[in-house]
């Protein structure tokens, strides 16, 4: 199935985080589309999770992902919060001028 927009799976790894909404606005005035899936405790709810989702990269906030996390989730890429901006550049080909910067609802 190919897709006009990239798609994005933001999660909340072991604790919930403040940071995911801003993240996930940002990624979406960027036109990406957004999967929150809150916060998820364990690497196997992420990875059900991306299985029904099937995001072409997902977001871990709150804590570190686990190591193995995208070998597991089989081509989707995973990144943190300190990694979107290099992350979406390596999706959409350089696309993003704002990813580095908050959302304007969130400043």
């Amino acid at each position: 199935m190919s897709r006009d927009r990239l798609r994005v799976l933001v999660v909340e790894f072991t604790r919930p985080d403040p940071a995911a909404i801003a993240l996930g606005r940002v990624l979406r005035d960027e036109g990406v589309e957004v999967v929150h899936a809150g916060p998820l405790d364990t690497a196997e709810q992420i990875l059900r999770t991306a299985e029904q989702e099937d995001p072409d990269a997902v977001g871990v906030l709150g804590a570190a992902p686990p190591e193995d996390l995208e070998s597991a989730l089989g081509g989707a890429l995973v990144f943190t919060a300190e990694t979107a901006s290099d992350t979406l550049k390596r999706l959409g080909g350089g696309r993003s001028h704002t990813a580095d910067a908050p959302s304007d609802r969130t400043r």
